[in-house]
């Protein structure tokens, strides 16, 4: 009995061996198989029997099925005790796909995708508007080893489109890669104007007339550039060797802006400060809207017109980006220098002592021999000095002597709000509040939103009992500061303190800046 057991368990994995063969000679993709890397930890290797090779043209499609569900088994029917038949099926498709890796790498389908494995393609997208298209190299590593040419076509494309800060990447790719070619400096300057970095492209639009004098696009471009820096001769003259980039129109601009600076430099040498911030509104409406030497004539004008605020918004402007060095190169040491001169004194207007300190000096440096700007210079230092020795006096307790130190600094420079409020500070702990009004009421003057000078004119109003007006400043130092509490108690007890004066209950009513009782 055990001896015909052993009989039809033999003939029954004599079948299993005949079908694994059957599977490996009806594969349809079946080549010679590679060789596997020889383990050097086995000790007897023995190398893969030779197999038939069929043409997987001429196999039916039975047996292409067969193969599939032989390739992928379920896994959720498979268990760790298959029997030997499911055990040899799977080595029949292990020496299959060991074969198969290297047939695979070579067969591409037409959508570019290896092996047998399809892609969908996607639909076409409606395509949106050019100046709010994505780039296409957004989010992907761009090859910037292309040759020069590729690189400025590419960046033409992403200037197109509005991107320039892309563009300008392109640009300079391309310039590292032919520095020589003046057509890339000058695609590189037209980024530059359209990011607003204006001094940059003035340098990169002289560096390609560098390479090529006659290139008359640059000549063109670096004239606009002058014209909005307000270096109205040099603009002028790389107007007329722009050929056929320049019109009529641009000479007659700049002209324009030639006669209104003239006009400015009489207005400011007369000292008529209106005409002069007229006529740089007229210049800057011209073409010259960067020029810093248009804004530091207008900051002046204003200052002088003790509209300090004002004048702090613009001098801005003149230098938002500003590097003495490039400065010196584009508009030289005078201008520069006269530049520097007028920040000295917004920075002394806007109680900024050490910046003005340090701004008149490097004026000085850049100057010697002009004797404005040693002058502001002087002022500079002397208002520093009156505003550091005046606060030590009166944190010693000596108003008098700080008052007299207060009003030294402010013979320097009579329209000094910093000055003027400490001041106000020394008469009222003297007991002169009219003095400390006076002072209060100048310094409010110059700068509206100077909030130290307010509480002192609203406590020197309230030592004086003129009620009506303490509580109209103290209302304003509610109206910017609504959690200060210090200010809500004292305007509590002027409140009361009001109604006891008049005798009786009031109203109160506000109507613009002004308090008005109602009885």
């Amino acid at each position: 009995m055990a001896k015909a057991k052993k009989i039809s368990t033999d003939q029954r994995l004599g079948c299993e061996s005949l079908l694994g063969c059957i599977f490996q000679s009806w594969s349809p993709r079946r080549r010679k198989p590679s060789l596997p890397e020889k383990d050097h930890k086995a000790k007897d290797y023995l190398p893969p029997k030779s197999t038939t090779i069929t043409n997987p043209k001429i196999i039916p499609r039975k047996s292409t099925d067969s193969l599939a569900q032989t390739k992928r088994p379920d896994p959720l029917k498979t268990k760790p005790d298959e029997s030997n038949a499911r055990k040899s099926s799977d080595s029949a498709r292990k020496s299959l796909s060991s074969a198969s890796p290297r047939i695979e790498s070579k067969r591409f389908s037409p959508n570019g995708v290896m092996g047998n494995i399809i892609v969908k393609p996607q639909p076409a997208a409606k395509s949106p508007d050019v100046s709010q298209t994505r780039s296409r190299w957004e989010g992907k590593t761009v090859n910037y080893r292309h040759d020069p040419e590729t690189l400025k076509r590419m960046g033409n494309e992403e200037y197109c489109r509005g991107r320039f800060g892309e563009a300008l990447v392109f640009y300079e790719r391309a310039i590292l890669a032919d520095p020589k070619t003046p057509t890339y400096w000058s695609n590189k300057s037209a980024a530059l104007i359209s990011l607003g970095r204006l001094l940059e492209a003035s340098d990169a639009c002289e560096e390609a007339l560098r390479l090529n004098p006659s290139y008359e696009r640059a000549h063109q471009r670096l004239a606009s550039l002058q014209l909005r820096l307000g270096e109205v001769e040099k603009a002028l003259s790389h107007y007329n060797q722009a050929g056929k980039y320049t019109e009529t129109k641009h000479i007659e601009q700049v002209e324009d802006v030639i006669k209104c600076l003239k006009r400015c430099e009489e207005a400011r040498r007369s000292k008529e400060w209106n005409v002069v911030l007229k006529e740089t509104c007229f210049v800057i409406s011209y073409g010259a809207d960067s020029s810093p030497r248009v804004y530091a004539l207008q900051t002046e004008a204003l200052l002088h017109l003790q509209r300090q605020e004002e004048a702090n918004d613009v001098y801005q402007k003149a230098t938002k980006r500003l590097d003495i060095d490039c400065f010196i190169k584009i508009f030289g040491l005078s201008i520069t220098s006269y530049i520097l001169m007028v920040g000295a004194q917004v920075y002394i207007a806007a109680r900024r002592f050490e910046d003005a300190v340090t701004a008149s000096r490097q004026a000085a440096r850049l100057d010697p021999s002009n004797v404005e700007v040693n002058a502001v210079a002087r002022k500079a230092r002397a208002v520093a000095a009156a505003r550091l020795t005046g606060n030590l006096l009166f944190n010693a307790s000596k108003f008098e002597a700080a008052c007299v130190v207060y009003t030294e600094g402010l013979e320097k420079e009579p329209c000094n709000a910093l000055l003027l409020c400490n001041r106000a500070a020394s008469r009222f702990k003297l007991g002169l509040f009219e003095k400390a009004i006076e002072d209060s009421t100048l310094a409010l003057n110059l700068q509206p939103s100077y909030r130290k000078a307010r509480r002192r004119r609203a406590d020197s109003y309230a030592k004086l009992e003129k009620w009506q007006h303490a509580i109209q400043d103290y209302e304003l130092l509610m109206m910017e500061t609504p959690e200060d509490e210090e200010t809500r108690r004292v305007l509590a007890d002027a409140n009361v303190r009001f109604r006891k004066h008049i005798g009786g209950d009031v109203r109160f009513k506000e109507i613009g800046s002004d308090l008005v009782v109602l009885n």
